[in-house]
């Protein structure tokens, strides 16, 4: 959202160090190593070799769809990523299906911790004057310049209509542009969520699709204390699953 200074940068890559070190949890992404003596401070992570959430549903180079079963199962490791963090008092302000990385066996790691926030007394509201992060996954206090946990409830919320639509979260050539737009339109019952459900999916249904639906829904909510909490929408996969 805005341009980044080199002053932002060297804080953003000292905050993820600093956040890598104390965070170990089986849907973050591990930090291997750091190098900072270079001209371009350099960070190493694991090596994660189905790459991003956001290139796996678009298929890039060729690789096969997800299933619905695969996509829930990544939806319920991120939110189990962000209970982890929520319970450590972060809050990481970049939730995105880009950040959400996939090992061989498609288990989701959260990655980009450069500008999470730790907040000490965590159900409070935090303001600061910038507004950083991705605007298609913003939650509306978010672009005020709030950070809360529960702008990261409502970024998931964009994800969970990625893993459902497979569709990105903006696209210029689209309409709506901003993907999260389609639940004004299911809502004006102009189209069904099955409207919008992947193509390329096979083995989806109806049942599970209208429950994760409804999550999205629910944590898309305009006012960030109508949001469910973390282990809320855990609790909420977990049954779509069963």
């Amino acid at each position: 959202v805005v341009d980044v200074s080199a002053q932002d940068l060297k804080q953003q890559f000292d905050q993820e160090i600093e956040i890598m070190a104390k965070c170990k949890h089986e849907n973050l992404v591990e930090l291997l190593g750091f190098s900072s003596d270079g001209a371009q401070p350099c960070l190493v992570y694991e090596y994660m070799p189905n790459g991003s959430l956001l290139d796996r549903l678009a298929c890039l180079d060729g690789t096969p769809p997800i299933s619905w079963n695969t996509r829930c199962e990544i939806a319920q490791g991120t939110a189990n990523g962000i209970n982890f963090l929520h319970d450590n008092n972060h809050i990481h302000r970049d939730i995105k299906s880009a950040n959400i990385l996939l090992t061989d066996t498609y288990v989701p790691k959260i990655s980009d911790f450069g500008l999470a926030r730790a907040s000490v007394t965590f159900t409070r509201t935090i303001m600061t004057d910038r507004v950083v992060g991705t605007a298609a996954y913003m939650a509306p206090e978010a672009l005020r310049g709030e950070i809360t946990p529960k702008s990261d409830i409502f970024s998931f919320g964009v994800v969970l209509l990625e893993v459902i639509t497979g569709l990105p979260p903006v696209d210029e050539n689209r309409e709506p542009q901003l993907l999260l737009s389609i639940k004004d339109e299911i809502e004006d019952e102009e189209a069904t969520i099955e409207d919008y459900v992947d193509v390329k999916m096979s083995d989806w249904d109806a049942t599970s699709v209208h429950k994760m639906y409804s999550l999205a829904d629910q944590c898309l909510n305009e006012k960030k204390n109508r949001r469910p909490n973390i282990k809320m929408v855990q609790q909420y996969l977990q049954e779509i699953k069963t």
